[in-house]
């Protein structure tokens, strides 16, 4: 395929030596052979265009080179370096197509609380001082972030104060 080919070239070979995960782990890269270069390069291509499953799938075939490169580290797959740039990769793919929720997956920064709290539309509405529909239709356009739990949106209590906080002061003496 010409465009992975070209990904490759342009990507792969001028890639840093450092990879930065999601949860901000810092992964070395500098001693990948050619070939576990040219798998990663591929399976960064496929992580902008394939759906999450399969993405997961592929991780996984038998021929993968995850395992022959668990195999010359001499550590289990889940302990390489390859392996952990791939579940980074899927991890930010599945977040992208909803099948993972960030704060499910993701550690929390040190110094914040794992025991954070959740709000409704309803007590997001009250905070911002707007209607449910308002909240609603924010979460529809990305402009708040939500997790669906059946038909409810649950919202982080830091997210809704950050969205009260952009409607400005004058949101709770203005209800729509």
């Amino acid at each position: 395929m010409q465009t992975s080919a070209l990904y490759y070239n342009q990507v792969v070979i001028g890639m840093d030596t450092l990879y930065k995960t999601i949860a901000e782990e810092e992964i070395d890269t500098s001693s990948f052979l050619p070939e576990e270069k040219r798998f990663l390069g591929e399976m960064i291509l496929k992580s902008k265009s394939s759906s999450y499953l399969d993405f997961e799938n592929q991780l996984t075939e038998p021929d993968s080179p995850i395992f022959s490169h668990a195999k010359r580290l001499g550590k289990p797959v889940s302990e390489t370096p390859l392996y952990k740039i791939c579940e980074d990769l899927a991890t930010r793919l599945g977040i992208r197509q909803g099948y993972l929720v960030r704060e499910e997956v993701v550690p929390f920064p040190a110094g914040e609380s794992a025991e954070r709290k959740e709000l409704t539309t309803g007590q997001v509405a009250e905070l911002a001082g707007c209607t449910r529909e308002a909240v609603r239709k924010a979460i529809r356009e990305g402009r708040l972030r939500a997790r669906r739990v059946g038909r409810f949106s649950w919202v982080w209590e830091n997210d809704a104060q950050a969205f009260a906080a952009r409607r400005g002061p004058l949101a709770a003496s203005h209800r729509h």
